[in-house]
């Protein structure tokens, strides 16, 4: 068997590369800003029937098309609306079983002519079914049956060729993110109901409540204002945090000493004898609240850029202290 010939790029088409690429980013740009520039007043009405809908919504679509419905119905569940994909050429066999009456039916076609679509399109309507769609050609049998068209028109493909689908995916894939995010929105959907539909992973680690993530107990390194220097560092070695609560006689926090606040005191050549840890310590920390979780101690952790924050009192509505947070707790929780 004779091997095939490696075709390598001539040194012409290698340089030519990323002119090709941009060109590329460049026409499926143009066909997103036309869509910017006037944004179809059929989508407030699409938005109004998907966010109302009780049932799931069903995203239709065949080939390239069909990976865009595919993709928008998973970005839909993600944010509070269910949906799920309907292959358009597997419905005629059975799937439109899953259609109920009355269903919000997205549909997804650059042609608008689609034969599998176009098929199952007076079973739809005899369902009673409220179609959207998404369509390249308005003047099409597709553009003209659905109840909400929004146009996805295009001057041409981002290819070389101008007929592979480049540019009428990526703005399908707008108006479908689009669509999904106004929904959400209208839903009132929050960060906290994102992350319940993601329990895996990051994002599911993200809801882990801090109270079962701090250090509490012995664990716990805190003085009174009257410690000494002497005293700080002992606490501060013996529980590992590189730091130490400054709480009264009702354990409620004054503030807050890391070790730099030390160093600091030693360069400057104070007298650390006398020194006591309510001249050391830090009056108004950062602190999270017990009734946070680990997502809101990374968002503070990020806002800060990790500069020097690596400690977290947690405290409650009183200011009394539960336990303290790590910048480890914080990422390995």
């Amino acid at each position: 068997m004779i091997a095939p010939a490696i075709v390598r790029p001539s040194p012409l088409a290698a340089h030519a590369a990323c002119d090709w690429f941009a060109e590329v980013i460049a026409g499926e740009r143009r066909a997103l800003e036309q869509l910017e520039r006037g944004v179809p007043a059929s989508v407030a009405a699409a938005v109004e029937r998907i966010a109302a809908q009780e049932r799931p919504l069903t995203c239709v679509g065949v080939g390239k098309s069909g990976l865009v419905a595919a993709k928008v119905a998973a970005t839909f569940s993600s944010l509070g609306t269910p949906a799920f994909f309907l292959n358009a050429a597997e419905a005629a066999h059975g799937d439109l079983g899953a259609v109920q009456e009355g269903n919000v039916v997205l549909l997804f076609s650059n042609s608008g002519t689609t034969e599998e679509i176009c098929r199952i399109l007076p079973l739809l309507r005899a369902r009673e079914c409220i179609l959207i769609g998404v369509v390249g050609q308005t003047d099409s049998p597709l553009g003209r049956a659905v109840d909400h068209l929004i146009p996805a028109m295009i001057e041409r493909e981002a290819d070389h060729i101008g007929m592979a689908p480049t540019a009428s995916t990526t703005l399908q894939m707008a108006i479908g993110d689009g669509l999904a995010v106004a929904a959400s929105r209208a839903r009132a959907f929050t960060r906290e109901d994102f992350l319940r539909h993601h329990p895996a992973g990051l994002l599911g680690r993200q809801m882990i409540p801090v109270r079962t993530l701090m250090r509490t107990g012995a664990a716990l390194p805190t003085v009174l204002p009257s410690a000494s220097v002497a005293e700080l560092l002992a606490v501060m070695s013996g529980r590992r945090m590189g730091a130490a609560c400054v709480v009264d006689h009702a354990n409620r926090l004054l503030g807050l000493v890391v070790d730099g606040d030390i160093r600091r005191h030693f360069q400057a050549r104070h007298d650390v004898y006398d020194t006591q840890a309510h001249a050391l310590m830090q009056r108004a920390p950062q602190v999270i609240d017990i009734g946070a979780t680990l997502g809101d101690a990374i968002l503070m952790l990020r806002e800060r850029g990790g500069g020097g924050l690596l400690v977290l009192p947690v405290t409650d509505s009183e200011g009394q202290l539960h336990g303290m947070l790590h910048a480890h707790d914080i990422l390995n929780g």
